[in-house]
């Protein structure tokens, strides 16, 4: 049991989860192809645990989890999926200088 779900109420909150979460490449191989590299398996196995782990949450246990990306298109459409995250909210920049 992760110790945040002892110790509730607690908040996750991950920046820029487009670098944790871009999407996958594929299935884990033997491949001479340099593109397809341990970092690229080290990055989809963390996101596979990350998967893991949202599935696990108890929505009514406490614990919210909240991320921001300024690169949706980048990410994984598994983490996407309905019911890992049940709110979107867009930020839209406005420029405050005056002219």
């Amino acid at each position: 049991m992760l110790p945040l779900q002892v110790n509730k109420p607690s908040v996750i909150f991950i920046d820029e989860i487009d670098a944790l979460a871009t999407r996958r490449q594929g299935i884990f191989k033997e491949t001479t192809d340099h593109l397809y590299n341990a970092a690229t398996q080290e990055r989809e196995t963390t996101l596979n645990q990350l998967l893991i782990e949202l599935d696990g949450f108890d929505t009514g246990k406490g614990v919210i989890f909240s991320t921001a990306t300024n690169r949706r298109d980048l990410l994984d459409p598994a983490l996407l999926r309905q019911g890992r995250f049940d709110r979107e909210v867009n930020f839209h920049h406005l420029n405050s200088r005056s002219n």
